[in-house]
């Protein structure tokens, strides 16, 4: 029988860049028009398999205002993988990324991480180039992979790569 896995994955970065509707589109195959802050965290379920294997992803939706700092704390407890996402129309989101890192190093020992650039699709607002993510993510030891949440464009993969890079860690 092949395994089956639990894995948890937190996906983390500032405000408005995507974390929740790349969540929903991955969970429920649907995309969400309306922007309204994650307040606290939420989470979702989805199932996959890999090759031969099973997973079960847990994927936790951390809201990003500061004031919920002490909070997130506990909800990084089990982590796998850590998902950090920017806007690649947005300059300060990309920049927090440094400090999304160090809240992450500061919770977890173990865990691997995914670069996430979102809202490739809005192509004449884009200020950060897809060679400028892939800088930031070897900077900081992790891919990196760029998505359209809205068109529903490398969603899939972001997570697949994430699954992926967790089996081969951890297992």
């Amino acid at each position: 029988m092949s395994p089956t896995y639990l894995l948890k994955i937190v996906t983390v970065g500032s405000a408005s860049v995507g974390k929740t509707s790349m969540i929903i589109r991955y969970s429920s195959g649907t995309f969400r028009e309306h922007y309204s802050p994650t307040l606290g965290t939420g989470f979702a379920y989805k199932k996959m398999k890999m090759g031969d294997d099973f997973a079960t992803l847990q994927i936790w939706d951390m809201g990003s205002q500061d004031f919920l700092e002490r909070v997130r704390a506990n909800y990084y407890i089990g982590t796998h993988a850590v998902v950090f996402m920017y806007d690649v129309t947005s300059w300060e989101s990309i920049n927090e990324v440094y400090d999304w890192k160090k809240e992450a190093d500061k919770n977890l020992d173990n865990y691997t991480a995914l670069l996430v650039g979102n809202k490739m699709d809005l192509a004449l607002d884009r200020v950060i180039s897809p060679e400028e993510g892939k800088k930031l993510a070897e900077e900081l030891g992790m891919d990196h992979i760029e998505v359209s949440v809205k068109l529903d464009k490398n969603v899939n993969e972001a997570f697949a790569r994430v699954t992926r890079n967790i089996i081969s860690h951890f297992f």
